[in-house]
């Protein structure tokens, strides 16, 4: 396979990943908040517990096509920003960041989802909500970063550019959830499920720009033909 075609299949895994997700999205079985009684919290677990471990296995396979994506995003926004490409390597380095928090919660969901149900507890799950609270963090910071870029040197359409300024707003809001146990950005509340969307509302035709702008490069030049 040559260079072009691993390009574009890396790049392709934008949408592995939102695919990934989406089914993880189907196992969703409510939320249980770590204020409620230690019974209520287990009897959640263990009856949820293999349908919480199939959405961590999907969010898994999607973190691993997020990674691949993200090395491509990289060197599709230094191609832009040029020089150390500061802002390219701060976004590229916020989506690691935010794929090694998301596996850490998650491998603590499955310890939450297969333990002994008199083993779960209040804390445990309070941990487990703040490691996803603090994955939100990196995420804001990749947007801004994707913002700068794509305003500043174009390697985006400046749609998108902006679409991910406001993406950047919602992941920001988001880390709020560090601090919150109740209410509407508390795990399961109403703010969570309208702001979590904004990545994929982002990915999706950030990927199929990537992967079209691929496509005309690799296209051969014939004498004559002026470039765009």
């Amino acid at each position: 396979m040559n260079e072009p075609a691993w390009q574009r299949w890396g790049m392709g895994s934008g949408l592995v990943a939102v695919a990934a997700g989406a089914a993880a999205v189907l196992f969703e079985r409510g939320a249980v908040s770590p204020e409620q009684p230690a019974p209520d919290i287990a009897a959640f677990f263990a009856a949820n517990g293999s349908a919480l471990v199939a959405q961590s296995l999907l969010f898994v396979a999607g973190a691993v096509a997020l990674l691949w994506f993200l090395g491509c995003l990289r060197v599709f926004l230094a191609e832009s920003e040029g020089g150390p490409a500061r802002l390219s390597t701060l976004a590229f380095g916020a989506g690691v960041a935010q794929v090694v928090l998301n596996l850490i919660a998650q491998a603590w969901q499955i310890g939450l989802a297969t333990a002994p149900p008199a083993q779960v507890t209040g804390r445990d799950l309070a941990l487990m909500n703040a490691m996803f609270a603090l994955a939100n963090v990196p995420v804001a910071v990749m947007f801004a970063a994707v913002a700068l870029v794509s305003l500043r040197h174009r390697a985006f359409p400046r749609w998108l550019g902006w679409l991910a300024a406001p993406a950047a707003a919602a992941y920001a809001v988001l880390s709020a959830g560090i601090a919150v146990t109740s209410g509407p950005l508390a795990p399961g509340g109403w703010l969570q499920f309208l702001l979590y969307p904004a990545l994929v509302i982002w990915l999706v035709p950030a990927t199929i720009v990537m992967i079209a702008r691929s496509g005309r490069s690799a296209a051969p030049e014939h004498p004559g033909t002026p470039r765009e």
